[in-house]
């Protein structure tokens, strides 16, 4: 029986998200402050895996396993210097978004931060329409509206006590600032991506390796004295390094979903992934507080994202056209 390409990547997107949110938060709240791994360095790695990655999707896809093709496109398309200069931007905010994440697992949950992190919706929204003059239709700004909605529920279902608040105010501060570079980088890549003829895997291999300087950086001047002392890979394990490899393919998996699923399907899966992030979280590390409110908020989440996702018929209100927004997201 013939595999469809569809459901694989439905189902690789379905453990990438929900894999991803689950042991990063459990090799966070597992090890010893001490003796845990320096997130800048786990964010350097994904970089490094990433550029690894797109030059064998490009060496496969785009010159068709043909060495001399590979060697003539990348001659050809990574020598244009203006195009490094204008991935600069996105590529140094996934960048921080990944390091936002890191910061924002030591404070939330993981179902928490994976509801939470559905404000992406908004913020991709917003730019796409201020960036790239899209229309959205009534319905999906009607689902933002609930998606806002609901958000607060979950935030406001965590609040026990100082303490509890203090972590879920941070915590909802940083994965909004994720959401905000998030969203901005997906629309600028697009934008990126839309007026040039470059393939996805050879502006992914410029994303990278602008990310890898970056992310050396960030190294030096946040773990310059503990990588000394410690060294580079100083806690990792093979959990670590499952984080870092679901982190890095997370791209390139959610580029595969939009090529041979829809965005209804999306939807589902990102579901999917939330609620066996809930189950799973609780059962491993018992951190999240099941609630009325945190279950009617994510119900209402999960409902958002999928009207959001879905095509209503085009309709006129008042010589208003409603239209669906299209935005690719290109990056976790």
């Amino acid at each position: 029986m013939k595999l469809d390409m569809k459901w694989i990547a439905l189902l690789a997107l379905v453990i990438q998200n929900s894999g991803l949110a689950i042991m990063m938060r459990f090799t966070i709240v597992a090890a010893n402050e001490n003796e845990r791994y320096m997130a800048s360095s786990a964010v350097l790695n994904a970089e490094l895996m990433k550029l690894i990655i797109s030059i064998v999707c490009c060496y496969l896809f785009d010159a068709g396993r043909s060495l001399e093709s590979f060697n003539s496109l990348i001659k050809v398309e990574l020598s244009n210097s203006s195009d490094w200069f204008k991935l600069m931007i996105p590529s140094i905010l996934y960048t921080l978004q990944n390091s936002l994440q890191y910061f924002s697992m030591t404070m939330l949950s993981a179902p928490v931060f994976q509801v939470l992190y559905q404000m992406k919706i908004i913020t991709t929204a917003l730019f796409s329409v201020l960036i790239l003059s899209k229309r959205i239709g009534i319905f999906q700004w009607l689902a933002i509206v609930a998606l806002a909605g609901g958000v607060a529920l979950v935030q406001l279902s965590q609040l026990k006590d100082s303490k509890s608040k203090e972590n879920s105010f941070s915590g909802l501060i940083s994965v909004l600032l994720s959401c905000l570079t998030s969203g901005f980088a997906g629309v600028y890549f697009e934008m990126v991506l839309k007026s040039s003829k470059a393939s996805i895997w050879i502006r992914n291999i410029q994303l990278a390796a602008i990310g890898i300087v970056f992310s050396i950086i960030a190294c030096y001047y946040r773990d310059k004295e503990d990588i000394i002392e410690k060294g580079f890979l100083f806690g990792y394990d093979h959990l670590v390094w499952s984080v870092i490899i679901l982190q890095a393919a997370g791209g390139m998996i959610v580029a595969v979903v939009v090529k041979y699923a829809d965005n209804v399907l999306k939807g589902f899966a990102t579901s999917i992934s939330i609620i066996l992030s809930c189950l799973v979280s609780s059962f491993l590390l018992n951190d999240v507080n099941f609630n009325l409110a945190f279950c009617t908020g994510a119900i209402v989440v999960l409902a958002a994202v999928f009207a959001y996702s879905y095509s209503p018929p085009t309709f006129s209100i008042l010589g208003f056209n409603a239209s669906q927004l299209g935005t690719k997201v290109l990056s976790t």
